[in-house]
């Protein structure tokens, strides 16, 4: 038998096989593109920037720059307010990581429990991070006054002659102003605690209830292991948030008394704007990021240990 071939017979398209794998890698590349291109040029070129800005003397009035190596890293290790501006900032993020974690969790733990009013409750928790800061220090600077505010004049009605002096007085001001950080940050903490709280599936906490597991168990064994992601992302931000530390300090004290409240974004800040020292607080805001990236790699490692991913 002869075989025909019809040479009019149009070719078959050759379709191209994409596996699933490599679609995901293109879509999240394709979602990825905006926030690499604002990483690049709100992030990494400025730090460049900041880098080659911490090594040149800049000259403001002739627009000149003048190489000088490391010389304001070496002035900046041999400067003492520059030890105290770090120890105020470790000295803050020890007080407002754990208070706002622990008041952001409790917050949440109480909206996720059966009670009248949830609502109401949930709402007066976010007002304070929903309103400006200037407002807020406002009302926390009248609050606090030494002499006429509503606080000490309620203390000395009680008895207390001597009531503390809070933001004038060197061992009060660092601790009130953490806790005005902490009570204007903390609904946001709640807020995500609750969203990972309400997550967890009630299954867990009947079978563990059958086996006769009391609260402080279930919290232990089923609810923070659970929440543990969300944990880590809020204990980082934290961190972050407290090397920043700058609203306070500017607004109520700036950074005194004696040095007392000046932490390192505000060192930073009257180095470049009050004594037009930009090459030296380049200098110091590139040991922040330095220290800034220590504290994420520390808590980064530690988190395989007790951050438990479904």
């Amino acid at each position: 038998m002869m075989e025909i071939v019809l040479k009019n017979e149009p070719k078959r398209k050759k379709i191209r096989s994409y596996s699933l794998e490599k679609l995901e890698r293109r879509a999240g590349l394709l979602f990825a593109t905006p926030a690499l291109i604002g990483f690049l040029l709100f992030v990494l070129i400025p730090m460049i920037c900041v880098f080659l800005l911490s090594i040149f003397k800049v000259d403001l009035m002739t627009n000149t720059f003048e190489f000088k190596s490391f010389t304001y890293y070496d002035k900046m290790i041999h400067d003492a307010d520059f030890w105290k501006s770090v120890r105020n900032s470790l000295v803050y993020m020890v007080i407002y990581v754990p208070l706002t974690l622990a008041m952001g969790l409790g917050m949440a733990l109480i909206l996720n429990s059966k009670m009248r009013g949830r609502g109401i409750v949930r709402t007066f928790f976010i007002i304070p991070y929903i309103t400006t800061y200037v407002a807020t220090l406002v009302v926390w600077n009248v609050f606090l006054h030494p002499t006429e505010g509503p606080l000490n004049s309620l203390l000395m009605s009680l008895g207390v002659n001597h009531p503390p002096q809070y933001m004038v007085d060197v061992d009060w001001a660092l601790p009130i102003l953490t806790i005005i950080g902490s009570w204007k940050d903390v609904g946001y903490h709640c807020i995500l605690f609750l969203a990972a709280l309400q997550s967890v599936s009630k299954d867990y906490y009947e079978a563990s209830s059958i086996d006769g597991a009391n609260g402080l168990k279930r919290f232990k064994h089923i609810t923070f292991p659970l929440i543990s992601p969300t944990s880590f992302f809020l204990l980082l931000i934290t961190i972050i948030g407290s090397l920043q530390a700058f609203n306070q300090m500017a607004l109520l004290t700036k950074g005194g008394p004696a040095f007392s409240t000046t932490t390192l974004t505000y060192h930073i800040y009257r180095s470049a704007f009050e004594y037009y020292n930009f090459s030296y607080a380049s200098a110091v805001g590139m040991f922040l990021f330095l220290l800034t990236l220590v504290f994420i790699l520390i808590n980064w490692f530690a988190q395989k240990k007790w951050v438990f991913y479904q």
